[in-house]
């Protein structure tokens, strides 16, 4: 269970998190469901019908329609107090530059391009803000935390034979808290 500080941190930050995939909806319901209250998305894709078996914010009659904006109108309905600001662009567009992740206490990356990946890592290094970076290869999950240009623990690697098993002990048991507080404890 969160200490009562902890609360206040997690009502008190501001996240981006950049993708609204398969692994942007479950950061962003996780988040929500936290208590977390002020997130920006960016994620420049539109829904197509074949995100629709794992990205389980979306639905048929939002195909065509911005991952970032349906995301955040999902969300908003069982969350509706929260701010919660989609941009529908490139990360690597020219307005996402140092000064504007200046403004968050923690990124946290869930794209699936290597190139956006590192641009994201670079932006993060020289705003000095910690970066939860986490993807797919083939049936494997994992995630790390870059703070400092440095890769801090805790970090891990799921695998597809106990992904329920792993993946939903460290949602349900509050590990992304964890993990997000870990990144936090550098903040000033």
């Amino acid at each position: 269970m969160a200490s009562q500080q902890q609360l206040s941190a997690i009502k008190g930050a501001k996240v981006l998190m950049v993708g609204a995939g398969g692994i942007g909806c479950e950061l962003l319901k996780t988040l929500a469901l936290s208590g977390f209250q002020d997130i920006h998305i960016i994620d420049m894709d539109t829904i197509e019908v074949s995100n629709l078996n794992r990205q389980f914010l979306f639905r048929q009659s939002h195909v065509g329609h911005s991952k970032a904006k349906v995301a955040r109108d999902a969300v908003l309905k069982f969350r509706p107090h929260m701010s919660i600001t989609p941009h529908h662009a490139n990360v690597k567009d020219p307005e996402f530059n140092v000064e504007f992740f200046k403004q968050f206490n923690v990124v946290l990356n869930g794209l699936d391009n290597l190139d956006a990946r590192r641009h994201v890592n670079r932006l993060c290094l020289a705003a000095d803000v910690p970066l939860v970076e986490s993807g797919t290869t083939g049936f494997l999950g994992q995630f790390y935390i870059f703070y400092n240009n440095k890769m801090c623990q805790p970090h891990g690697i799921i695998s597809a034979k106990n992904a329920f098993t792993d993946f939903g002990f460290f949602l349900l048991n509050g590990h992304w808290w964890e993990l997000l507080f870990f990144a936090f404890r550098y903040e000033a």
